[in-house]
């Protein structure tokens, strides 16, 4: 703590090369809990006392928003060159969170080989695997000796992001094989890599969605993925790292799907206002208004039945909220399975309904045989315990299905199942239980 202090002092001193040997003396994790502490007339400081090539890498490191700051407090030229300076991934990510105008800017400032690198990568949509590949990675070709592609690997280590892997490509750069590091120590010197490279290759094409590249280093336990195009041409690599970033992407989308609050990239990265956030989830709040009047429909349909038996009402919330849960816990499931590809397992839906509809079975038979004897037992009505005992069970049980089947319609249909959000499947089961719970009431009626 004492560094920072002295830090912190050198900072608001203007001092420099005192600021630089201490603030280099620190890891770089370090660096970043130092830089989050400093005051904003502080962190308007490092333009001035480090270098574009010093800070990029801590700039490559910070969150959108973080760097988004920046954006604003730096001048623009030094930013440019924080730009220049950075690994082209994680370049292209920084500039699809800012505006467009403000991102052409930007790209204006660089040199020309490294905006043609970055305006290759943006003309790929955004979230799939060319959009987030590095184009900086170790070819050599199937004729080439390990010497060759070891004095290669030694001169372009600093400026290649990771070397664990050597991409054999053939005359056309279609992509042949791969050499590991071990194999380069293990095999002798003169040994050519078409001898000794693997054929058996995991790749992914650019077009494909980022989940795919991801999932595919996770089930191939895999350092770097390759990226090509639909004639196998070499296009980059994804890292293990960007995949860390993917996963995080992708599951905070999911939740906020999966909760009806979704917005796009660069409205989460912004500072909103309270009317903005409101104005984000209003719509999907009035279509599950909408959706909750068949609810209210429906309880308005057998106003006969409440009339004749008051006491049927007091259930209601029960009933609606047991259908929510187990619906929703289903749904969870169901869109956790289609995420880490469970459903390219051979998980067809005939088999889906039958497990989930076993599951709420089960769930029903225990919830309703338990709710039923606590109605017969404290309100001496063994008749409307029964009927509420079944009318949770068979509720349960559908909703349930309900629950796992509509992510996996949505998914078949191309479209993200996380949209099947909760409270879309909440409603529908409370509709259904509603259904259930009076239907069979109504036909009993005449024993209360």
């Amino acid at each position: 703590m004492m560094n920072y202090e002295k830090i912190f002092k050198a900072a608001k001193q203007n001092d420099r090369e005192g600021f630089r040997a201490l603030f280099f003396g620190l890891h770089v994790k370090d660096q970043m809990d130092l830089f989050h502490t400093l005051y904003p007339q502080n962190k308007r400081k490092i333009e001035d006392f480090l270098m574009p090539d010093e800070f990029a890498k801590l700039f490559e490191w910070m969150t959108p928003s973080e760097q988004q700051e920046l954006h604003e407090i730096f001048s623009i030229d030094y930013i440019g060159q924080l730009v220049s300076y950075m690994e082209v991934d994680n370049a292209v990510k920084f500039l699809t969170y800012l505006p467009d105008q403000e991102a052409t800017q930007l790209l204006d400032l660089l040199p020309t080989d490294k905006r043609h690198s970055i305006e290759e990568l943006l003309a790929f949509e955004p979230e799939t695997a060319g959009s987030i590949m590095n184009k900086s990675y170790l070819v050599g070709r199937v004729e080439e000796t390990i010497k060759n592609v070891t004095d290669r690997v030694r001169r372009l280590a600093e400026e290649i992001e990771t070397v664990y892997y050597i991409y054999v490509v053939d005359n056309s750069g279609k992509l042949t094989g791969v050499v590991s590091l071990r194999d380069l120590i293990l095999h002798a010197e003169e040994t050519v890599l078409g001898e000794i490279m693997r054929t058996r290759l995991v790749s992914v094409r650019a077009t494909e969605d980022q989940e795919i590249a991801a999932l595919l280093l996770q089930e191939y336990d895999l350092v770097a993925l390759p990226v090509t195009d639909a004639s196998e041409q070499m296009l980059g690599i994804i890292t293990v790292d960007d995949v860390m970033d993917i996963i995080v992407e992708e599951t905070t989308e999911d939740f906020k799907e999966f909760s009806a609050i979704s917005k796009s990239k660069k409205q989460a990265t912004n500072e909103e206002s309270t009317w903005s956030i409101a104005r984000e989830r209003l719509p999907w709040i009035i279509i599950l208004i909408f959706l909750g009047m068949i609810s209210a429909g429906l309880i308005n349909s057998f106003e006969e039945t409440l009339n004749e038996v008051v006491l049927l009402a007091a259930f209601i919330p029960i009933i609606m909220d047991s259908a929510g849960n187990v619906g929703t816990q289903s749904l969870a499931v169901a869109v956790r399975k289609i995420t880490i590809g469970e459903n390219r397992k051979g998980n067809h839906l005939g088999k889906v309904v039958w497990q989930e509809f076993l599951v709420g079975a089960i769930l029903g038979l225990a919830a309703g045989v338990t709710l039923g004897l606590v109605v017969a037992i404290f309100y001496g009505n063994s008749l409307l315990g029964l009927i509420i005992g079944i009318s949770l069970w068979i509720t349960l049980s559908v909703s349930t299905v309900v629950g796992a089947v509509i992510p996996i319609l949505i998914n078949k249909l191309n479209i993200d199942p996380a949209v099947a959000s909760g409270p879309f499947i909440t409603t529908i089961n409370d509709t259904f239980g509603l259904l259930i719970y009076f239907s069979i009431a109504t036909q009993l009626l005449h024993l209360l």
